[in-house]
């Protein structure tokens, strides 16, 4: 099996769906939810480029994210905050009136470049490197708030992953974070969309 070529193929298949659940999107839908608790259309598709963003250049190769750098360090909503993990309800809401959904668009395209174009370069060896996630978002405020320390520091796959390893290696950021984590929130997405607007899928 060509692990590369798979990881490759499946961000490949995020960003399609990013773009499939965001056809014929319009400004006014972004602050739509499910319900009362869930978070809107415009935090959801933010929080997957952020994340895939945070995953793959800070936590993972500990370099500069795409967001800082021109245009996005310039745009509101997309160039400052955190990846909305740990954020309140009322932090989601604010969030979605600084997002304009045609620079998040190109946003998340320019992320999904960079993290694939980079995940193309590597060696399946590099895949079970474990990062030092610690230093290399020190110095990040963002990245060391209660809330995003609760929900990073928890859960099944990264218990697991320091349990055997110590710690969580390249392919378990990418796969989780960066591919599986997104498709969840696509699926999301897709019921929010079909009880608001009627579309399917």
């Amino acid at each position: 099996m060509n692990a590369i070529g798979l990881i490759v193929q499946q961000l490949e298949t995020v960003n399609l769906r990013f773009h499939h659940v965001s056809r014929d999107l319009s400004g006014e839908l972004l602050p739509i939810a499910i319900s009362e608790t869930a978070n809107p259309i415009g935090f959801l598709l933010w929080h997957i480029a952020r994340s895939q963003d945070w995953a793959a250049q800070t936590a993972i190769r500990g370099v500069p994210e795409v967001r800082h750098r021109h245009p996005w360090s310039e745009m509101r909503g997309i160039g400052g905050l955190g990846i909305g993990t740990g954020f309140s309800r009322a932090e989601a809401n604010s969030l979605v009136k600084e997002v304009e959904l045609p620079a998040l668009l190109a946003y998340a395209d320019a992320v999904s470049e960079e993290v694939i174009s980079w995940v193309r370069g590597l060696r399946e060896s590099d895949l079970d490197s474990i990062p030092d996630v610690a230093s290399h978002q020190s110095g990040r405020a963002e990245y060391h708030t209660p809330g995003f320390i609760a929900e990073m520091s928890s859960g099944p796959e990264h218990d697991q992953a320091v349990g055997r390893t110590g710690g969580q290696p390249a392919w378990l950021y990418l796969t989780s974070v960066c591919i599986t984590h997104p498709h969840r929130h696509l699926g999301e997405l897709d019921l929010t969309l079909g009880v608001h607007t009627g579309r399917a899928g």
